[in-house]
């Protein structure tokens, strides 16, 4: 059986596993980013021939960063596409097994084959699977991009730093030496604890993760999950409130709440430049408009919705011009 390169790896691993289809996929992690013929990689993803040659069965040492978005962001928008497949939804620990399991091992297979020891990457990936630190769906995001950095990258040692950072800045800690096995005589009463906490655990919640020029910078803003939720704003005084934005955004731009049914619901509060949801999952632009009376959560116009509308991890929103925002899931470190 012939083994194929990273980048391949990762497109047949979503295809079979994730049910990602690569037209789709080369969608999720490639850049908008003009190239120097002046079109971006993205705008080729209907072109099925220069998918196949340029990324699918493209040569590791071929691929070019300028392809890619974000390897962080393009490998969010893969797991809340895995998680938003209607019928076939994947959990977190559902992905998890697709990137750490016996068919993600075809990815050491193909770093091998190019003249990488893939020996790092797994050590990494089973740090990320023992760290009891991050709730699963957590783990699931940081296997996740290592699995992208190292497909389209084919660099182990720049896989492994980026999965590092984006844990660190991200989750806001390391990954931890797992501790030694406990005896068998202990394995049942710590098994029976560990549920028990997982059953206690807090629930979730949403953050906003910045992008510029299609790069993460900065940590995450963790939103509230009280009732009044958090505001987005250039001079939001709120306790939580989101004030890393760009001076075309509105004092009070927008509102982020979740509701008692654990739904997120993103508002515009009649800022002057606008709110916009993109979702993760389709792609898809919404014009997020303030509340008007006795229009409630109808479309009032093609593309635009007044308030509320959902929010889910994997979206982004723009506030403005040039502020965006990739919403993610997770545990705020205390």
């Amino acid at each position: 059986m012939t083994t194929g390169t990273p980048i391949s790896v990762l497109f047949s691993l979503m295809k079979k596993q994730g049910g990602i289809s690569n037209k789709e996929l080369a969608g999720l992690i490639l850049s908008g980013r003009p190239l120097s013929d002046g079109r971006s990689a993205k705008s080729r993803i209907d072109d099925r021939t220069w998918v196949s040659r340029f990324l699918v069965h493209a040569a590791a040492d071929d691929l070019s960063d300028q392809y890619f978005c974000d390897y962080a962001v393009g490998a969010l928008r893969i797991v809340a596409r895995m998680k938003s497949r209607g019928r076939r939804t994947l959990s977190g620990s559902q992905v998890l097994e697709i990137v750490c399991g016996p068919d993600g091992r075809a990815m050491d297979d193909a770093l091998r084959a190019c003249g990488r020891d893939p020996t790092l990457y797994r050590n990494m990936l089973e740090r990320i699977v023992g760290e009891n630190a991050l709730c699963v769906d957590e783990r699931a995001e940081a296997a996740m991009v290592l699995l992208v950095t190292a497909a389209c990258t084919a660099d182990v040692r720049r896989a492994v730093d980026h999965a590092q950072q984006f844990v660190q800045t991200t989750y806001g800690g390391g990954l931890s030496t797992p501790r030694m096995a406990l005896a068998s005589q202990g394995e049942g009463e710590a098994s029976a604890r560990g549920e028990d906490e997982a059953a206690t655990a807090p629930a979730p919640v949403l953050g906003l993760l910045r992008v510029k020029d299609g790069l993460v910078v900065g940590a995450p803003h963790w939103l509230s999950s009280a009732p009044e939720g958090s505001e987005v704003g250039a001079l939001a005084l709120s306790d939580g409130a989101v004030n890393e934005v760009e001076a075309d955004v509105s004092a009070r731009h927008a509102r982020i709440w979740r509701s008692g049914e654990d739904v997120w619901y993103v508002e515009d509060l009649g800022s002057r430049n606008g709110t916009v949801l993109v979702s993760g999952l389709s792609g898809d632009r919404v014009e997020v408009r303030p509340p008007c009376e006795g229009c409630g959560s109808a479309a009032s116009a093609v593309g635009q919705m007044s308030a509320p509308v959902p929010v889910r991890p994997g979206d982004q929103l723009r506030f403005g011009a040039s502020t965006t925002f990739i919403v993610i899931e997770g545990m705020p470190s205390s």
